[in-house]
């Protein structure tokens, strides 16, 4: 059996219940019913964030827990008409402050007669010991009312600590189904957005796309009595009542979106204004307060453990001047007795004052900590009673997500002829080009096929002068019906390529818009004979000083003659008073100020020509000495490779990390007859190969070179991996033979 802390939101008031694992939920809500007075079908458990399901076992809470609390949440103080919370009922005991004296507790009986002893401190010792009780018991009667009040301060500062996390429990949930409606808001405005932007477009194109396609005439090949343009493909009738209801429904539909997206921006606004407001301000006031007040209770017991000390000191000078009078013994110190009289001033004007105090301090503390519980019993009200709106809200956010969304999609269908509209053109334009590309690989289809007849019949001429020549070597000894019975005398069959002509209707399917292409060149070249005209004019005007520029240019010394011509514009300026030909004048003064610049730093690199020339010269020398550097690592494209006859009479590269590098058949076979013993080149391509099994091989005949036709031609162990190298032979004689790093 454990305990299992269940705390009422509404006010923070903790019940324990004695329960375990195996007791449902249930049981536990009816049982709360009884004790709390909350309905069992208003009841709302939460742990962990999570709501306790009725036909649940605490197992699967991991309950009772002595970590964790359980909050009920009150369904019908949620709603909207229900009444604010009744104020805190703070009861206290009624303790009285003075209360009547209990007799002596002295062992001796009553106190003994001290009126006729002559010591006037020996006579007030009775009076003493009863003032003393008096004061202890009217110091306790403060301090348990004090206690009291101040365990009451704890209580309701825990319980507005409760309605904290209770608080954060029910704005966890809030968040999580926040996030589910952001989310659904987000996907559905951004398929919104994007079939809004296609189906506007749809709309207001929907004149000039039957315009261009009524424009667009069909082949007269395909022309028939109902078919002449691409507008005659759709139902044209039909269409324009298509795109007025579309036009309509989508006007409506983006007026309902409108009220959406503002419903979901107030939504949003109330979220985040809720989840600003801190509910910690105050109790962090009431908690400091608290533990500001917790010094008066230690004062207090303080001043208890000194009464209780005083009463105990003059009940034992009582007690020891009884027992002198039954066995004589030697007098008490008097200095004992002079003592009481400043303790008892202490008790009245010090001690019991500050008792006083200290309980009227914490009954203030009391009267804090009750207001600011009934704030926090308000506030609780209030707020929930807004998560609760904002759910409500929510859950009809979310079906009317699932409305749009159906919408939607109707929509979407509902535009699909005007989707049709937009399609004809291109699709007609996609079936013209296919035909034309049709005929271009019919085409290069039917050569390849003559090149490929002419290959087999090129190779069969050479098998068959083959065969007659091995024939002719070998029948002098070999009888000829031993050869014919080998079938050494059978002739190779010709191979015939047919390939079926193009149907005659499509050899001369050759279709442009020429509406379109007529108008779109008409524009251009109006466009290109104003731009020409302008041209022209401007060409006109400034034909004379086109003339002087090129003078300019031609003559030896340019820049004095650009100057010239600067002088000679200002003269034209002030003639004309035209500020563009003021502007050209400074124009040509800074370029002449530029080019003399120029032609002084010209001078001074002509007289550096020969070192320039030289230091150029060694830095492309440097630079083609490591370029050209050979690589005896793992290759790469572009390095240079060094490749050795071997003994078998194949090019292998020189290589420390990977031997098996060979020079590929293509690049051997551009060798003369003579090969060399070794092979400079450039790699061009690496191919990665690997040794197979020769039953590996397909039976496929193919016509390769002799090497290729080898399953290993580098006599490498099965699986080994090697690599082929094409490269580009270079001569050897500038090629630095020194490794590369």
């Amino acid at each position: 059996m454990g305990k299992l802390v269940v705390r009422i939101v509404e006010n923070g008031h903790p019940y324990k219940i004695n329960c375990d694992e195996h007791t449902p939920v249930e049981s536990v809500q009816k049982l709360l019913e009884s004790i709390s007075g909350i309905p069992f079908k208003d009841q709302l458990l939460f742990c962990f964030g999570s709501k306790l399901e009725s036909h649940s076992h605490l197992s699967a809470y991991k309950l009772p827990s002595e970590e964790e609390e359980v909050f009920l949440f009150n369904k019908s103080r949620m709603r909207i008409n229900s009444p604010p919370p009744t104020p805190e009922n703070v009861k206290i005991a009624v303790i009285p402050i003075n209360p009547p004296l209990s007799p002596p507790s002295s062992s001796h009986g009553p106190h003994p007669n001290l009126d006729d002893t002559s010591d006037p401190a020996l006579k007030a010792l009775p009076s003493y010991e009863t003032q003393f009780r008096n004061h202890l018991q009217s110091g306790s009667a403060i301090y348990r009312r004090t206690l009291a009040m101040f365990e009451i301060c704890e209580r309701l500062l825990q319980e507005q600590e409760a309605q904290e996390r209770a608080l954060d429990v029910a704005k966890g949930n809030l968040d999580h189904f926040y996030k589910m409606v952001c989310q659904n808001y987000t996907e559905f405005m951004k398929c919104y957005s994007q079939q809004d932007c296609s189906h506007r477009k749809f709309l207001v194109d929907f004149g000039r796309e039957k315009e261009k396609l009524r424009s667009i005439k069909i082949m007269p090949l395909l022309q028939n009595a109902n078919r002449k343009c691409l507008l005659d493909f759709v139902d044209e009738e039909n269409l324009q009542k298509v795109w007025e209801e579309c036009s309509s429904s989508h006007g409506r539909f983006e007026k309902k979106v409108l009220e959406l997206k503002t419903e979901f921006g107030d939504l949003n606004g109330q979220v985040q204004d809720l989840f600003s407001c801190k509910t910690s301000n105050f109790i962090k006031d009431v908690e400091l307060s608290v533990k500001e007040h917790r010094r008066f209770m230690d004062e207090q017991k303080s001043i208890m453990q000194a009464l209780s000390e005083d009463v105990n000191t003059v009940k034992k000078l009582l007690e020891d001047y009884i027992s002198r009078q039954v066995s004589p013994s030697p007098i008490l110190p008097h200095n004992a007795f002079s003592a009481l009289g400043p303790t008892y001033n202490t008790h009245e004007k010090d001690y019991l004052p500050k008792m006083r105090a200290c309980d009227s301090a914490i009954s203030t503390l009391l009267d804090l900590c009750t207001d600011k519980k009934n704030e926090s019993n308000l506030y609780v009200h209030n707020y929930m009673q807004k998560i609760a709106r904002m759910q409500y809200i929510i859950k009809d956010l979310r079906y009317k997500f699932s409305v749009f969304s159906e919408a939607l999609k109707h929509q979407n269908e509902q535009f699909h002829q005007l989707k049709i509209l937009h399609g004809v053109g291109p699709a007609y334009m996609a079936c013209l080009a296919e035909v034309e590309r049709r005929k271009t690989a019919t085409k290069m289809y039917m050569e390849n096929a003559e090149k490929l007849s002419e290959k087999l019949a090129r190779e069969r001429d050479f098998e068959i002068r083959r065969r007659d020549e091995f024939v002719k070597v070998h029948s002098t000894f070999i009888p000829p019906d031993i050869l014919a019975s080998m079938g050494l005398y059978n002739s190779l069959n010709p191979c015939y390529v047919n390939v079926a002509p193009l149907p005659g209707g499509s050899t001369t399917l050759a279709v442009t818009d020429t509406t379109i292409l007529q108008n779109d060149a008409e524009t251009k070249i109006e466009a290109l004979i104003n731009e020409v005209s302008k041209f022209e004019r401007e060409s006109e005007i400034n034909r004379n000083l086109l003339d002087r520029l090129r003078s300019c240019a031609t003559s030896a010394d340019f820049a004095d003659s650009l100057r010239v011509l600067a002088q000679s514009l200002v003269r034209a300026g002030e003639e004309s008073n035209e500020d563009s030909t003021f502007k050209l004048r400074e124009c040509i003064e800074i370029i002449a100020d530029k080019v003399g610049a120029l032609s002084r730093q010209c001078e001074d690199l002509e007289e550096n020509r020969d070192l320039v020339n030289t230091l150029c010269t060694k830095n492309q020398l440097e630079n083609q000495a490591n370029k050209e550097r050979i690589s005896f690592n793992q290759l790469q494209v572009d390095e240079i490779a060094a490749f050795l006859l071997n003994a078998s009479g194949q090019y292998q590269a020189i290589n420390r990390d990977c031997p098996y590098y060979y020079l590929s058949p293509d690049s051997i076979s551009l060798l003369s007859d003579n090969r060399p013993s070794y092979i400079i080149g450039q790699v061009v391509h690496i191919e990665r190969r690997t040794v197979e099994s020769p039953l590996s091989e397909t039976g496929t005949s193919r016509l390769t070179s002799s090497q290729e036709s080898t399953p290993n031609p580098y006599g490498l162990p099965i699986g080994c991996e090697y690599f082929v190298v094409t490269a580009a032979i270079l001569p050897d004689t500038n090629v630095d033979y020194s490794p590369r790093s």
